[in-house]
């Protein structure tokens, strides 16, 4: 068994379509294992997508940089990738998570043109972005999409890259809390 993963990877390092094409099948789902236990285990939310761009990623780096060469103890393989994938599975989730915080400055209040037919004014607009200020970025992106812009909760889902029932858990707890703070200060 070792002689024979040993024989795949020096072919894989010799960049045999047939040898990287047997290495994607047969390491394919510990990276996809990999990945989504280290994910699950650091309580960040993420789609079947986000993992298969993050199996993706790994063997484009194992690919494109040479990374097979880097391996000292062939036996360890399947440790070593494991580590790899959740290596770049917290690397990738922190970058997306960048990403969203950015776009929570994109999507201040300052920066919406108000949709008149959700019948907000302006001054409700602030009280609820001020309500919101302890919500995590995503969540205030999603609440703001419908609150403000009226957009439903499957047009949010394919905005955001994230699932309908995400969204419209997310819409539901935020506005529950929302509406005990506003009456609580009536």
């Amino acid at each position: 068994m070792l002689k024979d993963i040993s024989l795949l990877l020096e072919r894989c390092i010799r960049r045999e379509q047939k040898a990287w094409d047997e290495f994607v099948e047969k390491f394919s789902g510990l990276l996809y294992y990999s990945a989504r236990e280290r994910l699950r285990r650091s309580g960040f939310m993420f789609g079947k997508q986000d993992i298969e761009d993050i199996v993706q990623i790994v063997f484009t780096e194992i690919l494109e940089k040479g990374r097979l060469r880097d391996i000292r103890d062939r036996a360890k393989i399947k440790a070593w990738l494991s580590i790899m994938a959740q290596t770049r599975a917290l690397n990738y989730m922190r970058k997306k998570k960048e990403r969203l915080l950015y776009q929570e400055e994109f999507y201040k209040f300052d920066n919406m043109q108000i949709d008149a037919n959700i019948g907000l004014d302006e001054g409700m607009i602030k009280r609820v972005e001020g309500l919101m200020e302890d919500f995590d970025a995503r969540d205030k992106i999603i609440l703001k999409l419908n609150i403000i812009h009226g957009k439903r909760h499957r047009e949010i889902a394919e905005f955001m890259n994230i699932s309908i029932n995400t969204v419209s858990t997310i819409i539901a707890r935020r506005k529950k809390i929302l509406k005990k703070i506003l009456k609580e200060n009536m």
